[in-house]
């Protein structure tokens, strides 16, 4: 926990308990939860935080380059405190969210003039290892369906 706390202080985060928290499950998980999943996981060792204490808490790891979040549109943010270059990919069986460890493109290069670029992210869909295995195709076919 103090690893944590002064990891939060390097970056000017004042480190609270609450924080402290919230900063470390999000570094022992891989499973880019949630606020809510987040919040459900704190709660019962810390019964008096709030969603919006949690909510509050990824703004300020985000705004600190501590955490990144993910958009995969449906609906939710997922969280991840892996800032490191690296690739996610999302099974579009189970739903689970996997680092995939290999650098994003360097798209540096193909940017318009004058602009800057702060972060590229690469999001990729398809079955994860235990849902190709069950996979049938009719179910994936129609998955794609929707999508399109």
């Amino acid at each position: 926990m103090q690893e944590t706390a002064s990891i939060l202080k390097d970056h000017g985060i004042r480190p609270s308990l609450q924080r402290v928290c919230v900063y470390q499950y999000l570094r022992s998980v891989k499973t880019h939860p949630t606020v809510d999943e987040i919040y459900m996981a704190l709660l019962p060792k810390n019964p008096s935080l709030s969603r919006t204490t949690v909510y509050n808490t990824l703004e300020l790891l985000l705004a600190n380059d501590l955490a990144i979040s993910l958009d995969f549109g449906d609906g939710f943010l997922r969280y991840d405190a892996d800032c490191s270059p690296h690739c996610h990919f999302k099974c579009k069986g189970c739903g689970k969210v996997f680092d995939v460890f290999v650098a994003p493109p360097d798209c540096s290069k193909i940017v318009p003039a004058g602009f800057t670029l702060k972060a590229t992210l690469l999001y990729m869909f398809g079955l994860c290892d235990k849902c190709s295995a069950d996979e049938t195709p009719t179910r994936w076919q129609a998955q794609t369906e929707l999508d399109n």
